[in-house]
């Protein structure tokens, strides 16, 4: 076996869909679950000698998974030393494998705001990172000092937020793997950032379904324009493709039920975003990542 020195920490043929929200798809042909930061450099380095593609799996609140799998190696960083929380001050440190939901308690419970509003997105801090995740109240962009990457080749870098680039949606911390992250935060009261992070989860309940298992989130909002807006606009509401749909009260969730395939979810989002064209001359973009 390549990867037979981590063994333990490196398996073949792991089916990736109980690791996803849809449950979709098929196995990853290497799963690496490294111990620590340095197990994960080498295991980097000795997968870019090879020449094996690599993709990082974090909440699988935005992946889905081909039906044939993926043919690569697939790093899940799940250990311990990735997902830990440090504060000091206003500062605050986290491995970018920790949820985001963690963190925002931890930073709430220690008296920190500026991250609350952000409570519901599902996912990793990484994940947040890389994607900028935001509300009207700000993203998460704005709230950081530096970033520590790991590229491709397995080095480690450290990005300061000045050069980190975000914007709308998107940053430039497009390396392979977001290792942590340290964020300045403001003091506040705890009673009263306590209030503030439950008010905004009940917002963020209000405009999401009791859904079942194995639903995520379809589009991302466009830069001033929501996808929920252009959907209902459409009248895509429920659509269906095979054994998946749309929500016919919360169209920008898709739904996969018994039988369904990672294909039909990807020809589901394609006939949405074709109608929405048609209907409003939107280009709607998928919020799932297609492995």
């Amino acid at each position: 076996m390549l990867f037979g020195k981590f063994k333990g920490s490196v398996r073949e043929g792991v089916p990736l869909a109980p690791y996803t929200w849809l449950q979709l798809g098929g196995p990853a042909k290497y799963l690496a679950e490294p111990a620590d930061v340095d197990q994960l450099v080498e295991i980097v380095a000795l997968a870019s000698q090879e020449g094996i593609s690599v993709r990082v799996l974090g909440g699988g609140s935005n992946v889905l998974v081909s039906d044939k799998g993926f043919d690569g190696l697939v790093l899940h960083l799940s250990a311990p030393c990735f997902e830990k929380i440090s504060i000091s001050d206003h500062s605050v440190h986290c491995g970018a494998g920790a949820r985001l939901a963690h963190l925002i308690t931890a930073c709430v419970g220690r008296g920190l705001g500026g991250l609350e509003h952000l409570v519901g997105i599902p996912g990793s801090v990484g994940g947040a990172l890389r994607s900028n995740s935001s509300t009207d109240e700000g993203d998460i962009g704005s709230l950081l000092t530096q970033a520590t990457l790991l590229t491709r080749k397995g080095e480690r870098i450290v990005v300061p937020a000045k050069d980190a680039n975000f914007s709308h949606r998107r940053s430039s911390l497009d390396e392979l793997v977001i290792l942590d992250a340290t964020f300045n935060l403001h003091p506040g009261d705890i009673r009263q950032l306590t209030k503030r992070e439950q008010t905004f989860w009940i917002v963020k309940r209000s405009k999401q379904p009791n859904y079942p298992a194995r639903s995520a989130l379809a589009f991302v909002d466009l830069d001033g324009v929501s996808a929920v807006e252009l959907l209902q606009r459409s009248g895509v509401n429920g659509l269906i493709e095979g054994n998946t749909q749309l929500n016919s009260s919360y169209p920008n969730y898709i739904t996969a039920n018994t039988g369904a395939t990672a294909d039909q979810v990807i020809q589901l989002l394609e006939r949405a975003k074709k109608i929405v064209f048609e209907k409003t001359g939107f280009s709607l973009q998928p919020h799932l990542v297609v492995w």
